[in-house]
């Protein structure tokens, strides 16, 4: 019996260690200093963001493409979240997205699928 128990915990705690939090969309979640980022572990053609603002001031910013497009303006109260779709381009690719919140600025946010989750630090 006790070595059932024992087997047992060694293979919970070996599944432990490579757990980590996964998202079926992207959540970013902005602190006052940091920005948290789950991202989903593969593409989706309904895929969204969700941007979570942890902070006590609006958050202001846009959702871009890596060439400059912008795909939408948001403004998100404090303690609230706000939920975007992003929309495959018209070869059905998915280029890089980027979050820049403009105000309070920070550095923009690269949302990259698949990875584990990445804190963004502030620039200093």
């Amino acid at each position: 019996m006790k070595e059932k128990m024992v087997f047992t915990l060694m293979i919970l705690l070996s599944l432990s260690v490579d757990a980590y939090e996964k998202a079926d969309a992207f959540i970013v979640k902005i602190y006052d200093a940091k920005v948290k980022v789950l991202s989903p572990v593969k593409d989706d053609p309904n895929l969204s963001v969700i941007i979570e603002n942890k902070t006590l001031v609006d958050i202001r910013g846009k959702v871009e493409t890596g060439r400059g497009e912008i795909l939408n303006y948001v403004k998100i109260s404090p303690r609230s979240s706000a939920s975007l779709e992003l929309k495959k381009d018209k070869n059905n690719k998915r280029e890089k997205i980027f979050f820049i919140p403009q105000s309070p600025p920070f550095q923009r946010v690269e949302l990259r699928l698949g990875s584990k989750p990445y804190e963004i630090p502030p620039q200093t």
